[in-house]
């Protein structure tokens, strides 16, 4: 393999983690989307104190999302750069919430910044940082459906992870 096969190969698998990490967090799943970072990764977002640990992240996300009625959380436009087994990357980020009581929807527009390293189990996050632009609400006037019973699971570890 030469090194540019083994840098697209890298690059993919950072994509397919990032776009794991999404799917997670719009299935309202926070263990799962935890499962992205490294045993002591650190999710640092807001200017709130860092959350430090793959199971403190899970706690907090699935705490986080268990009352909202949904969430998309799109990462885009993304630069990666790998250099052996560590990389950076960074996302546009646009999410869009809606709590289980309100009628209206949350919106947020920024960027992650990402620094990543691999591992026995694949590529993780070890730092995921995410940089707020804008915040705000927005009135609603259509009406929510119930969760989607979806068919397909994404989640780490079963979609990246080699069996």
């Amino acid at each position: 393999m030469t090194d540019l096969d083994r840098s697209l190969l890298d690059e993919l698998a950072i994509r397919k983690l990032t776009d794991a990490y999404s799917h997670a967090v719009m299935r309202g799943d926070g263990f799962a989307a935890a499962a992205c970072y490294s045993e002591s990764g650190i999710l640092s977002a807001y200017k709130a104190p860092d959350i430090v640990g793959r199971d403190k992240i899970g706690t907090i996300l699935d705490k986080t999302l268990t009352p909202l009625k949904f969430t998309i959380l799109t990462c885009t436009n993304g630069v990666v750069e790998v250099a052996g087994d560590n990389a950076v990357a960074s996302w546009s980020v646009s999410e869009w919430l809606a709590v289980e009581d309100g009628d209206t929807l949350t919106c947020n527009f920024g960027v992650y910044e990402d620094t990543l390293a691999r591992f026995a189990e694949g590529w993780r996050f070890t730092l995921r940082r995410f940089q707020v632009f804008s915040r705000g609400l927005v009135p609603f006037s259509g009406r929510f459906s119930s969760q989607p019973d979806l068919e397909h699971d994404y989640t780490v570890p079963r979609f990246l992870d080699p069996a």
